[in-house]
């Protein structure tokens, strides 16, 4: 769990802070994380037994690698794997059948090459798995990277997805500033803990 020494931090000078604890990590103990939090998430087996839509993230430092072996053991699962577009302030969700339907982002994330035969209804997603720069660890509430864009994904009236929150566990936060707008999510887990929260 990260150690914040102003409580009382601006969203904006919590992201800073963050991002400087963060980059102090090393590739290799990341990568430690990245597997170990990989193999707790194959390991619950309850959100794998039938076979969905499920929403992945991945491509920076600091995130866990969702792309590499995780798809592709989802895929043979029977479940459907998508990244999300970027357009204009919204997400868009597109199926990703391997790596030929990647590319790289302007800021460095997998994002789905937009082939409007892969695009995915919004209802349609079952299971999205939600990045965040810190969560809190009493509720779920979620810090992103400024953008709003999965505030407002999370906020449309089709999403019925359920929703797991995944970050390493040096992200988790006592309490995190937020608003109104601000998504929750209702589980969250890291290569250490998995956690649930009360509705």
């Amino acid at each position: 769990m990260l150690e914040v020494e102003h409580p009382t931090l601006t969203k904006q000078e919590l992201r800073r802070s963050i991002r400087e604890q963060m980059r102090a990590v090393s590739p290799a103990e990341l990568a430690t994380w990245s597997r170990v939090l990989v193999n707790a998430l194959q390991s619950r087996g309850e959100l794998w037994q039938s076979a969905g839509t499920v929403a992945l993230f991945g491509g920076l430092r600091n995130e866990p690698d969702l792309i590499s072996d995780f798809a592709p053991w989802l895929r043979e699962r029977g479940w459907r794997t998508v990244l999300f577009a970027t357009q204009g302030v919204e997400l868009h969700p597109y199926a990703v059948h391997g790596p030929h339907d990647l590319k790289r982002g302007p800021l460095g994330v997998w994002e789905p090459v937009e082939n409007p035969a892969n695009a995915v209804p919004i209802a349609e997603l079952t299971l999205i798995l939600v990045p965040g720069l810190a969560f809190a660890d009493h509720d779920g509430t979620r810090l992103g990277r400024g953008g709003g864009y999965f505030d407002r994904l999370l906020s449309r009236p089709e999403v019925t997805a359920q929703r797991l929150g995944i970050c390493f566990e040096a992200q988790i936060l006592p309490g995190v500033p937020h608003e109104a707008h601000d998504a929750r999510v209702p589980s969250l887990l890291t290569e250490r803990q998995w956690r649930q929260f009360v509705a």
